[in-house]
C-alpha cells in the first residue's frame, strides 16, 4: 500500500545522494506502475530531490557542492552562467545523459528563483522520464518490440541531442533574446 511513497522517496534520494542512477528508477517506475502514474510519481520524487539539492546547496555554500560534484563540472557551469546566462539551463535538463543532479546543486549557488527552478525542472525533466516509464511499462506488459523501438528511439535521441547541443543552446539563446525584445519593446 506504500509503494508509491517508498518510489517517490527512492527517486527523491537518488537525486540528493545519487547511490543509483536516474534512469534505473525511471525506469523501474513505469514497469512497477505504469507509464502515467509512473511518470508522475518519478517526477514528483525528483522535484522533490532537486529542490532538496537545490536548498542544501543555497544554505551550505561552493564549499559543500565542491565535495559533490566534480570540479571540472563546477568550472564548466562557471563558465557558462558567466557567457551564456541561466535561461540556456532548461535545455540542459532537456539533454539525456547530462548531470542534472549535479545541475540543481550548481543552479542553488546562483540567483535563480525557485518557482523558474521549479519550472524548469519539471518540464525539463519530464520528456526524459515519460520515455523511460513508457519502456518500462512496455517491458512490463511484454510488449517487446515496442520497448526495443523505444530505448532504440531514445539511443538515437541522446545521440542526436549530444552532438547538437552547442547549436541547441545558441538557438535557444537567441529565441530568449527575441522575445526579451519583443516583450521589452512594448
Amino acid at each position: 500500500p506504500f509503494s508509491a511513497i517508498v518510489f517517490i522517496a527512492i527517486q527523491a534520494l537518488q537525486v540528493v545522494f545519487a547511490p543509483v542512477p536516474g534512469e534505473i528508477t525511471g525506469f523501474v517506475g513505469g514497469l512497477i506502475f505504469g507509464t502515467a502514474w509512473g511518470t508522475v510519481y518519478s517526477t514528483i520524487g525528483l522535484m522533490i530531490g532537486s529542490l532538496g539539492a537545490f536548498t542544501i546547496s543555497r544554505m551550505l555554500g561552493l564549499r559543500f557542492v565542491e565535495k559533490i560534484v566534480k570540479k571540472s563540472y563546477i568550472d564548466k557551469f562557471n563558465f557558462f552562467v558567466t557567457h551564456k546566462g541561466l535561461n540556456v539551463s532548461f535545455i540542459l535538463f532537456l539533454i539525456p545523459g547530462f548531470p542534472k543532479d549535479s545541475l540543481c546543486y550548481l543552479l542553488g549557488l546562483t540567483r535563480i528563483k525557485i518557482s523558474d527552478f521549479i519550472m524548469m525542472n519539471i518540464f525539463g525533466r519530464l520528456p526524459g522520464t515519460l520515455i523511460l516509464t513508457m519502456q518500462g511499462t512496455a517491458l512490463y506488459s511484454q510488449q517487446y518490440r515496442l520497448f526495443f523501438i523505444l530505448l532504440s528511439s531514445s539511443i538515437v535521441l541522446t545521440f542526436i541531442l549530444y552532438l547538437t547541443r552547442s547549436f541547441l543552446i545558441k538557438a535557444f539563446v537567441r529565441v530568449v533574446h527575441k522575445i526579451r525584445y519583443l516583450f521589452c519593446r512594448e
